[in-house]
Protein backbone atom coordinates (compact mmCIF):
# COMPACT_ATOMS: atom_id res chain seq x y z
CA UNK A 1 0.00 0.00 0.00
CA UNK A 2 1.37 3.41 -0.83
CA UNK A 3 1.75 5.86 2.04
CA UNK A 4 -0.98 8.35 2.57
CA UNK A 5 -0.78 12.14 2.48
CA UNK A 6 2.34 12.27 0.31
CA UNK A 7 4.66 12.03 3.30
CA UNK A 8 7.80 11.95 1.18
CA UNK A 9 7.57 15.50 -0.09
CA UNK A 10 7.76 18.89 1.54
CA UNK A 11 4.85 19.85 3.79
CA UNK A 12 2.10 22.13 2.63
CA UNK A 13 2.20 25.75 3.61
CA UNK A 14 0.68 26.65 6.92
CA UNK A 15 -2.91 27.76 7.03
CA UNK A 16 -3.07 31.49 6.55
CA UNK A 17 0.00 31.46 4.32
CA UNK A 18 2.76 32.87 6.50
CA UNK A 19 2.57 31.94 10.16
CA UNK A 20 3.35 28.28 10.95
CA UNK A 21 1.47 26.48 13.69
CA UNK A 22 3.32 26.59 17.02
CA UNK A 23 5.26 23.55 18.16
CA UNK A 24 6.61 24.54 21.57
CA UNK A 25 3.35 24.77 23.49
CA UNK A 26 3.01 24.20 27.22
CA UNK A 27 1.37 20.83 26.65
CA UNK A 28 4.24 19.77 24.37
CA UNK A 29 6.85 20.70 26.98
CA UNK A 30 4.92 18.89 29.72
CA UNK A 31 4.72 15.81 27.49
CA UNK A 32 8.51 15.95 27.07
CA UNK A 33 8.90 16.07 30.87
CA UNK A 34 6.68 12.99 31.19
CA UNK A 35 8.76 11.18 28.55
CA UNK A 36 12.00 12.20 30.23
CA UNK A 37 10.88 11.10 33.70
CA UNK A 38 9.64 7.64 32.73
CA UNK A 39 12.60 7.09 30.37
CA UNK A 40 15.09 7.82 33.14
CA UNK A 41 13.38 5.19 35.29
CA UNK A 42 13.32 2.68 32.44
CA UNK A 43 16.99 3.09 31.43
CA UNK A 44 18.34 3.34 34.98
CA UNK A 45 16.61 0.19 36.20
CA UNK A 46 17.39 -1.74 33.00
CA UNK A 47 21.05 -0.96 33.68
CA UNK A 48 20.94 -1.78 37.38
CA UNK A 49 18.40 -4.59 37.74
CA UNK A 50 20.59 -7.55 36.70
CA UNK A 51 23.29 -6.51 39.17
CA UNK A 52 20.64 -5.94 41.84
CA UNK A 53 19.17 -9.43 41.32
CA UNK A 54 22.65 -11.00 41.52
CA UNK A 55 23.60 -9.08 44.65
CA UNK A 56 20.36 -9.31 46.61
CA UNK A 57 19.03 -12.72 45.53
CA UNK A 58 22.19 -14.50 44.33
CA UNK A 59 20.76 -15.08 40.87
CA UNK A 60 22.90 -16.42 38.03
CA UNK A 61 23.36 -14.56 34.73
CA UNK A 62 20.23 -15.73 32.88
CA UNK A 63 17.87 -15.23 35.82
CA UNK A 64 19.43 -11.89 36.64
CA UNK A 65 19.05 -10.82 33.01
CA UNK A 66 15.36 -11.75 33.09
CA UNK A 67 14.94 -9.41 36.05
CA UNK A 68 15.83 -6.64 33.62
CA UNK A 69 14.01 -7.90 30.51
CA UNK A 70 10.77 -8.77 32.37
CA UNK A 71 10.08 -5.04 32.18
CA UNK A 72 10.02 -5.25 28.37
CA UNK A 73 7.72 -8.27 28.58
CA UNK A 74 5.24 -6.29 30.66
CA UNK A 75 5.46 -3.36 28.27
CA UNK A 76 4.81 -5.57 25.23
CA UNK A 77 1.81 -7.26 26.88
CA UNK A 78 0.22 -3.89 27.61
CA UNK A 79 0.76 -2.60 24.09
CA UNK A 80 -1.37 -5.46 22.73
CA UNK A 81 -4.43 -3.78 24.23
CA UNK A 82 -3.63 -0.14 24.89
CA UNK A 83 -3.42 0.94 21.25
CA UNK A 84 -7.10 0.20 20.70
CA UNK A 85 -8.42 1.43 24.05
CA UNK A 86 -6.38 4.60 24.62
CA UNK A 87 -9.15 6.80 23.21
CA UNK A 88 -11.93 4.85 24.95
CA UNK A 89 -10.25 5.33 28.32
CA UNK A 90 -9.14 8.87 27.54
CA UNK A 91 -5.53 9.77 26.89
CA UNK A 92 -4.93 11.87 29.98
CA UNK A 93 -6.87 9.48 32.21
CA UNK A 94 -4.87 6.50 30.92
CA UNK A 95 -1.54 8.30 31.34
CA UNK A 96 -2.42 9.53 34.84
CA UNK A 97 -3.59 6.12 36.09
CA UNK A 98 -0.56 4.41 34.58
CA UNK A 99 1.78 7.00 36.13
CA UNK A 100 0.26 6.39 39.57
CA UNK A 101 0.94 2.66 39.11
CA UNK A 102 4.40 3.50 37.76
CA UNK A 103 5.21 5.61 40.84
CA UNK A 104 3.84 2.95 43.19
CA UNK A 105 6.01 0.29 41.52
CA UNK A 106 9.09 2.52 41.80
CA UNK A 107 8.50 2.79 45.54
CA UNK A 108 8.10 -0.98 46.06
CA UNK A 109 11.58 -2.15 44.99
CA UNK A 110 13.26 -1.70 48.41
CA UNK A 111 10.46 -3.75 50.01
CA UNK A 112 10.82 -6.78 47.72
CA UNK A 113 12.44 -9.74 49.46
CA UNK A 114 12.00 -12.61 46.97
CA UNK A 115 13.03 -13.07 43.34
CA UNK A 116 9.54 -14.12 42.05
CA UNK A 117 8.08 -10.97 43.60
CA UNK A 118 10.75 -8.91 41.86
CA UNK A 119 9.83 -10.44 38.50
CA UNK A 120 6.13 -9.76 39.10
CA UNK A 121 6.91 -6.17 40.02
CA UNK A 122 9.05 -5.72 36.91
CA UNK A 123 6.23 -7.01 34.67
CA UNK A 124 3.66 -4.67 36.23
CA UNK A 125 6.12 -1.78 36.13
CA UNK A 126 6.80 -2.47 32.45
CA UNK A 127 3.09 -2.68 31.74
CA UNK A 128 2.58 0.79 33.22
CA UNK A 129 5.48 2.07 31.12
CA UNK A 130 3.91 0.63 27.96
CA UNK A 131 0.64 2.41 28.67
CA UNK A 132 2.36 5.72 29.46
CA UNK A 133 4.68 5.73 26.45
CA UNK A 134 1.86 4.81 24.06
CA UNK A 135 -0.57 7.33 25.54
CA UNK A 136 1.88 10.24 25.65
CA UNK A 137 3.14 9.54 22.12
CA UNK A 138 -0.40 9.45 20.73
CA UNK A 139 -1.05 12.75 22.54
CA UNK A 140 2.07 14.35 21.06
CA UNK A 141 1.08 13.20 17.57
CA UNK A 142 -2.23 14.97 18.14
CA UNK A 143 -0.67 18.25 19.30
CA UNK A 144 2.24 18.51 16.82
CA UNK A 145 1.39 20.38 13.59
CA UNK A 146 1.18 17.88 10.73
CA UNK A 147 3.64 19.89 8.64
CA UNK A 148 6.22 19.66 11.48
CA UNK A 149 5.60 16.06 12.53
CA UNK A 150 9.14 14.83 11.91
CA UNK A 151 10.62 17.77 13.79
CA UNK A 152 8.14 17.48 16.66
CA UNK A 153 8.65 13.74 17.12
CA UNK A 154 12.42 14.18 16.94
CA UNK A 155 12.50 16.77 19.72
CA UNK A 156 10.01 14.79 21.81
CA UNK A 157 12.04 11.58 21.63
CA UNK A 158 15.24 13.51 22.38
CA UNK A 159 14.04 13.27 25.99
CA UNK A 160 14.55 9.50 25.77
CA UNK A 161 18.01 10.09 24.34
CA UNK A 162 18.97 12.27 27.29
CA UNK A 163 17.74 9.52 29.60
CA UNK A 164 19.92 6.99 27.76
CA UNK A 165 22.92 9.22 28.45
CA UNK A 166 22.38 9.84 32.15
CA UNK A 167 20.47 6.71 33.24
CA UNK A 168 23.40 4.26 33.23
CA UNK A 169 25.64 6.87 34.86
CA UNK A 170 23.12 7.46 37.64
CA UNK A 171 22.68 3.72 38.20
CA UNK A 172 26.40 3.10 38.55
CA UNK A 173 27.27 6.16 40.61
CA UNK A 174 24.37 5.90 43.07
CA UNK A 175 24.62 2.13 43.59
CA UNK A 176 28.40 2.11 44.03
CA UNK A 177 28.92 5.37 45.91
CA UNK A 178 25.69 5.75 47.89
CA UNK A 179 23.34 2.74 48.18
CA UNK A 180 20.76 0.70 46.24
CA UNK A 181 18.06 2.65 48.05
CA UNK A 182 19.44 5.84 46.50
CA UNK A 183 18.82 4.39 43.03
CA UNK A 184 15.20 3.69 43.87
CA UNK A 185 14.77 7.08 45.53
CA UNK A 186 15.97 8.75 42.35
CA UNK A 187 13.65 6.69 40.14
CA UNK A 188 10.79 7.45 42.53
CA UNK A 189 11.44 11.18 42.24
CA UNK A 190 11.59 10.92 38.44
CA UNK A 191 8.26 9.08 38.44
CA UNK A 192 6.69 11.74 40.66
CA UNK A 193 7.93 14.56 38.41
CA UNK A 194 6.43 12.78 35.39
CA UNK A 195 3.09 12.41 37.19
CA UNK A 196 3.01 16.09 38.16
CA UNK A 197 3.82 17.13 34.59
CA UNK A 198 1.00 14.94 33.26
CA UNK A 199 -1.49 16.46 35.70
CA UNK A 200 -0.66 19.96 34.44
CA UNK A 201 -0.70 19.03 30.74
CA UNK A 202 -3.73 19.72 28.55
CA UNK A 203 -3.63 16.78 26.19
CA UNK A 204 -5.70 16.47 23.00
CA UNK A 205 -8.42 13.85 23.14
CA UNK A 206 -10.32 12.02 20.41
CA UNK A 207 -13.88 10.73 20.79
CA UNK A 208 -14.32 7.27 19.23
CA UNK A 209 -16.98 6.99 16.57
CA UNK A 210 -20.26 5.08 17.09
CA UNK A 211 -18.88 2.31 14.87
CA UNK A 212 -15.80 2.01 17.13
CA UNK A 213 -18.02 1.91 20.23
CA UNK A 214 -20.05 -0.90 18.71
CA UNK A 215 -16.89 -3.01 18.33
CA UNK A 216 -15.05 -1.91 21.48
CA UNK A 217 -15.12 -5.37 23.07
CA UNK A 218 -13.99 -7.14 19.92
CA UNK A 219 -10.21 -7.60 19.78
CA UNK A 220 -8.94 -8.72 16.40
CA UNK A 221 -5.45 -8.88 14.94
CA UNK A 222 -5.92 -5.53 13.21
CA UNK A 223 -6.80 -4.04 16.61
CA UNK A 224 -3.32 -5.02 17.81
CA UNK A 225 -1.27 -4.42 14.64
CA UNK A 226 -2.24 -1.63 12.28
CA UNK A 227 -1.93 -2.90 8.67
CA UNK A 228 -0.75 0.48 7.39
CA UNK A 229 1.90 0.94 10.09
CA UNK A 230 3.04 -2.69 10.24
CA UNK A 231 5.35 -2.70 7.17
CA UNK A 232 7.35 0.23 8.52
CA UNK A 233 7.26 -1.28 12.02
CA UNK A 234 8.97 -4.36 10.59
CA UNK A 235 11.78 -2.06 9.46
CA UNK A 236 11.96 -0.81 13.05
CA UNK A 237 12.24 -4.40 14.29
CA UNK A 238 15.17 -5.18 11.99
CA UNK A 239 16.98 -2.05 13.17
CA UNK A 240 16.16 -2.95 16.80
CA UNK A 241 17.95 -6.28 16.27
CA UNK A 242 21.11 -4.25 15.66
CA UNK A 243 20.60 -2.15 18.78
CA UNK A 244 19.90 -5.22 20.89
CA UNK A 245 23.27 -6.67 19.89
CA UNK A 246 24.94 -3.51 21.14
CA UNK A 247 23.29 -3.29 24.55
CA UNK A 248 23.57 -7.03 25.21
CA UNK A 249 26.95 -8.09 23.85
CA UNK A 250 29.10 -4.95 23.67
CA UNK A 251 30.65 -5.33 27.12
CA UNK A 252 31.72 -9.01 26.78
CA UNK A 253 32.95 -8.31 23.22
CA UNK A 254 35.18 -5.45 24.34
CA UNK A 255 36.33 -7.44 27.36
CA UNK A 256 37.41 -10.18 24.96
CA UNK A 257 39.31 -7.54 22.94
CA UNK A 258 41.04 -6.36 26.13
CA UNK A 259 39.23 -3.00 26.11
CA UNK A 260 37.03 -3.29 29.22
CA UNK A 261 36.67 0.48 29.74
CA UNK A 262 35.72 1.16 26.13
CA UNK A 263 32.06 0.18 26.60
CA UNK A 264 31.33 3.21 28.79
CA UNK A 265 32.99 5.50 26.26
CA UNK A 266 31.02 3.89 23.44
CA UNK A 267 27.68 4.58 25.13
CA UNK A 268 28.63 8.19 25.93
CA UNK A 269 29.53 8.83 22.29
CA UNK A 270 26.46 6.87 21.13
CA UNK A 271 24.14 9.01 23.28
CA UNK A 272 25.84 12.22 22.14
CA UNK A 273 25.38 11.21 18.50
CA UNK A 274 21.71 10.44 19.11
CA UNK A 275 21.11 13.77 20.80
CA UNK A 276 22.79 15.80 18.06
CA UNK A 277 21.08 14.05 15.15
CA UNK A 278 17.61 14.23 16.69
CA UNK A 279 17.88 18.00 16.91
CA UNK A 280 18.25 18.30 13.12
CA UNK A 281 16.88 15.14 11.48
CA UNK A 282 13.18 15.76 12.15
CA UNK A 283 13.20 19.16 10.44
CA UNK A 284 15.12 17.69 7.50
CA UNK A 285 12.51 14.94 7.19
CA UNK A 286 9.71 17.51 7.07
CA UNK A 287 11.50 19.61 4.44
CA UNK A 288 13.28 17.03 2.28
CA UNK A 289 11.08 13.96 2.73
CA UNK A 290 11.34 10.56 4.41
CA UNK A 291 13.81 8.97 2.01
CA UNK A 292 16.37 11.75 2.36
CA UNK A 293 16.68 11.00 6.07
CA UNK A 294 15.77 7.36 6.66
CA UNK A 295 17.79 5.69 3.90
CA UNK A 296 21.18 7.34 4.60
CA UNK A 297 20.83 7.04 8.37
CA UNK A 298 19.96 3.35 8.15
CA UNK A 299 23.08 2.86 6.03
CA UNK A 300 25.13 4.77 8.62
CA UNK A 301 23.82 2.47 11.34
CA UNK A 302 24.75 -0.62 9.31
CA UNK A 303 28.27 0.77 8.78
CA UNK A 304 28.60 1.41 12.52
CA UNK A 305 27.85 -2.24 13.29
CA UNK A 306 30.36 -3.41 10.67
CA UNK A 307 33.04 -1.12 12.14
CA UNK A 308 32.26 -2.37 15.63
CA UNK A 309 32.68 -5.98 14.55
CA UNK A 310 36.14 -5.14 13.18
CA UNK A 311 37.20 -2.95 16.12
CA UNK A 312 40.61 -3.78 17.58
CA UNK A 313 41.51 -0.31 18.86
CA UNK A 314 39.78 2.31 20.97
CA UNK A 315 39.40 4.83 18.14
CA UNK A 316 37.43 2.28 16.13
CA UNK A 317 35.06 1.78 19.07
CA UNK A 318 34.58 5.55 19.33
CA UNK A 319 33.88 5.88 15.59
CA UNK A 320 31.41 2.99 15.77
CA UNK A 321 29.66 4.61 18.73
CA UNK A 322 29.35 7.99 17.01
CA UNK A 323 28.05 6.46 13.78
CA UNK A 324 25.70 4.17 15.71
CA UNK A 325 24.20 7.05 17.67
CA UNK A 326 23.75 9.17 14.55
CA UNK A 327 22.22 6.32 12.55
CA UNK A 328 19.98 4.65 15.12
CA UNK A 329 19.19 7.87 16.95
CA UNK A 330 17.17 9.40 14.14
CA UNK A 331 15.61 6.20 12.83
CA UNK A 332 13.11 5.67 15.64
CA UNK A 333 11.38 9.09 15.53
CA UNK A 334 11.63 9.21 11.73
CA UNK A 335 10.04 5.79 11.24
CA UNK A 336 7.45 6.52 13.91
CA UNK A 337 6.48 9.70 12.06
CA UNK A 338 6.07 7.61 8.89
CA UNK A 339 3.92 5.05 10.73
CA UNK A 340 1.45 7.59 12.12
CA UNK A 341 1.30 9.40 8.76
CA UNK A 342 0.42 6.16 6.96
CA UNK A 343 -2.28 5.28 9.51
CA UNK A 344 -5.86 6.55 9.40
CA UNK A 345 -6.49 9.27 12.03
CA UNK A 346 -8.79 7.09 14.13
CA UNK A 347 -6.12 4.34 14.27
CA UNK A 348 -3.11 6.43 15.32
CA UNK A 349 -3.18 4.84 18.78
CA UNK A 350 -2.91 1.36 17.25
CA UNK A 351 -0.20 2.60 14.85
CA UNK A 352 1.90 3.93 17.74
CA UNK A 353 1.35 0.69 19.65
CA UNK A 354 2.39 -1.31 16.57
CA UNK A 355 5.61 0.70 16.31
CA UNK A 356 6.53 0.11 19.94
CA UNK A 357 5.45 -3.52 19.96
CA UNK A 358 7.76 -4.38 17.05
CA UNK A 359 10.52 -2.30 18.65
CA UNK A 360 10.17 -4.27 21.90
CA UNK A 361 10.11 -7.52 19.94
CA UNK A 362 13.37 -6.65 18.19
CA UNK A 363 15.12 -5.70 21.42
CA UNK A 364 13.88 -8.84 23.18
CA UNK A 365 14.45 -11.41 20.41
CA UNK A 366 17.66 -10.00 18.93
CA UNK A 367 20.04 -11.30 21.62
CA UNK A 368 18.43 -14.75 21.50
CA UNK A 369 18.46 -15.15 17.71
CA UNK A 370 21.81 -13.58 16.92
CA UNK A 371 23.50 -14.88 20.06
CA UNK A 372 23.44 -18.29 18.36
CA UNK A 373 26.14 -16.99 16.01
CA UNK A 374 28.69 -16.35 18.75
CA UNK A 375 29.80 -20.00 19.13
CA UNK A 376 30.10 -20.24 15.33
CA UNK A 377 32.25 -17.19 14.61
CA UNK A 378 32.54 -15.09 17.74
CA UNK A 379 31.39 -11.52 18.26
CA UNK A 380 32.75 -10.26 14.91
CA UNK A 381 30.36 -12.62 13.08
CA UNK A 382 27.54 -11.43 15.32
CA UNK A 383 28.08 -7.77 14.46
CA UNK A 384 28.62 -8.38 10.76
CA UNK A 385 25.36 -10.37 10.67
CA UNK A 386 23.59 -7.52 12.45
CA UNK A 387 25.04 -5.07 9.91
CA UNK A 388 23.64 -7.25 7.14
CA UNK A 389 20.25 -7.31 8.86
CA UNK A 390 20.16 -3.51 9.03
CA UNK A 391 21.05 -3.37 5.33
CA UNK A 392 18.07 -5.66 4.74
CA UNK A 393 16.00 -3.07 6.62
CA UNK A 394 16.95 -0.50 3.96
CA UNK A 395 15.69 -2.82 1.22
CA UNK A 396 12.48 -3.57 3.11
CA UNK A 397 11.90 0.14 3.75
CA UNK A 398 12.29 0.91 0.05
CA UNK A 399 9.74 -1.69 -1.03
CA UNK A 400 7.11 -0.96 1.63
CA UNK A 401 7.36 2.84 1.69
CA UNK A 402 10.29 4.58 0.01
CA UNK A 403 9.56 3.76 -3.62
CA UNK A 404 6.05 5.21 -3.39
CA UNK A 405 7.19 8.67 -2.44
CA UNK A 406 7.28 11.67 -4.74
CA UNK A 407 10.63 13.38 -4.38
CA UNK A 408 10.48 17.03 -3.32
CA UNK A 409 11.44 19.59 -5.91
Amino acid sequence: MSPQNGSGGPPPAAAGGDVPEPLWTRAYVMAMVVQLGVSIVFVTLMTYMAVYAMTLFGMRDSAAGFAASAFILGSALTRIFVGKYVDFIGRKRLITIALVVFLFCSALYPLISAYPALIALRIVHGGAFGAISTGITVSVVGMVPAARRGEGMGYFLAASTFAMAIGPLLAVQLSENVSPEAVFLMTGVSSAVALIAALFARLPERTPSPEEHAQRYRLRLKDILDPDALPVALVVMLCAFGYSGIITYLSPFLLERDMPAAASLYFVVFAAGMLVIRVVSGRQQDVRGDNAVIIPLTLVFAVSLAVLGLATQLWMVVVAGALGGIGYGALLPSLQAVAVTRAHPERIGIAVSTHYLLLDTGVALGPVLFGLLIPLGGYPLLYEALAGTVLAAVVLYWFVHGRWLTQPT
